[in-house]
């Protein structure tokens, strides 16, 4: 398939832009993320700069343009001041737990460098990682945490053990549920791990990438051997016992084309729920073209919902920006506030889940305990480049994360990485099920 273009939007009246939906169009506010959709006689009173169209869209906020420049970064900027939104986290809200780096696998794109000899975590590097959880959650309604390597089920005492004392803290400090979640490649999952997935009401996240000649292309043992029959089997297993198991699919080179047919294959299995990651560009660049990856994304999810599935990936933020009307460009921020932490052994916290090496990021469970603003260091700064400033999706991207940047090791954003916000944003305003 040749590489397509995200679909421009025509800029109008300084401020707003123009979306086309064949004859007629849509008219979008990028910082109050309001629309209006325009017949075609509609569309033609804009370009115009006809009079009582003017008056007409003022009634829903529409203002005409002086012609001089506008600062729509600053705009965004101060629209979330009014909001009172800010990228200072007010509480670690959860962890990745990485248990180890030891891995059964090796995939080509995964950005953690495993079975490199580091020491596991320790049950007391558990212990005290997740007192600091619970006392900074105290009274909370819910304390999640998800394990993480390497492949963490290398590791299921820790698991267990973990998930114990976990519940002996949400008793001690009034946190009303605790939610444990776990990613795995799902080759190593036994008996005994299921039963305590289903005594726990885990979320299982099994990473496929697609049925098994796809899979195979990333996803086989460190023997080289596929080891698609016993993932499939345990993932029978783990629903056969009443485990909620969904499948992360992470886009690549041979795959993403083929989400909306990955969406059936996953589905076949039992599995409806999907999350599709964003590219990893664990080679300093996106191993997707962002424009074909919005569309593939958005015909993935119809098929989902078609079929009575869900599949979430970073199409839902725009479409949640865009239903609830607000900015969406700190993506660090969990709903609560808070932000997730990665949880490292020998004591150690990382303000980034996806980075855990770079020392701007990475303290002590006493360093965090002591200085709360240490937790603003997840926080990106907004718009860093000149591009921004006539961005479409500026309120729902805001530039690259600190993850993104530190993965790429640039703060520019690749021209994938706009055009898949671009296109997103114009497939969702075109669909408007989002405008609620």
């Amino acid at each position: 398939m040749d590489k397509a273009t995200a679909r421009p939007a025509e800029r109008v009246w300084d401020r707003y832009f123009l979306f086309s939906l064949g004859e007629g169009s849509a008219i979008f506010d990028p910082v109050r993320l309001e629309t209006v959709y325009l017949n075609a006689a509609e569309t033609h009173a804009v370009r115009d700069g006809d009079d009582q169209m003017a008056r007409t869209l003022a009634e829903f906020g529409f203002v005409p343009g002086s012609g001089e420049g506008t600062d729509l970064p600053g705009d965004v900027v101060g629209h979330l001041a009014e909001l009172g939104i800010s990228g200072e986290p007010s509480h670690i809200a959860g962890y990745r737990i990485v248990v180890t780096d030891k891995c059964n696998m090796k995939c080509s794109y995964c950005f953690v460098d495993t079975n490199t000899g580091a020491p596991d975590m320790t049950e007391e590097d558990l212990r005290l990682g997740l007192d600091l959880l619970f006392e900074v959650n105290r009274g909370r309604p819910e304390v999640t945490y998800q394990w993480f390597g390497g492949e963490p089920t290398i590791r299921p005492d820790l698991m267990m053990y973990g998930d114990h004392y976990a519940r002996e803290l949400a008793e001690k400090f009034d946190v009303g549920t605790v939610q444990p979640t776990v990613v795995t490649n799902g080759a190593k999952i036994g008996d005994e791990l299921i039963s305590h997935f289903k005594e726990f009401r885990y979320g299982v996240g099994v990473s496929i990438d697609g049925p098994p000649p796809t899979n195979a292309n990333e996803r086989v043992l460190l023997s080289g051997k596929p080891a698609d029959e016993r993932i499939h089997r345990n993932i029978q297993r783990m629903l056969e016992a009443g485990v909620h198991v969904g499948a992360n699919v992470t886009p690549t080179q041979w795959n993403v084309h083929e989400l909306p047919e990955i969406v059936d294959y996953v589905m076949s299995l039992g599995i409806k729920f999907l999350y599709v990651n964003t590219p990893i560009p664990a080679h300093g660049t996106w191993i997707a073209h962002g424009p074909d990856l919005a569309r593939n994304l958005y015909a993935a999810r119809m098929r989902a919902l078609s079929r009575g599935g869900m599949l979430f990936s970073h199409l839902d933020r725009i479409y949640q920006a865009l239903d609830s009307r607000r900015p969406r460009v700190y993506e660090h921020l969990q709903g609560c506030g808070g932000v997730n932490a990665a949880l490292l052994p020998g004591g150690r916290i990382s303000m980034l889940d996806l980075n855990w090496k770079d020392p701007r990021f990475v303290f002590t469970l006493d360093e965090v305990r002591a200085d709360r603003s240490l937790l603003g260091r997840a926080a990106k700064d907004l718009h860093p480049f000149d591009g921004c400033k006539t961005c479409p999706a500026l309120a729902i991207c805001g530039g690259p994360s600190q993850n993104e940047r530190l993965l790429r090791r640039t703060q520019v954003p690749t021209t994938d990485f706009c055009e898949f916000f671009n296109e997103g944003l114009a497939l969702a305003v075109a669909d408007n099920t989002c405008l609620q």
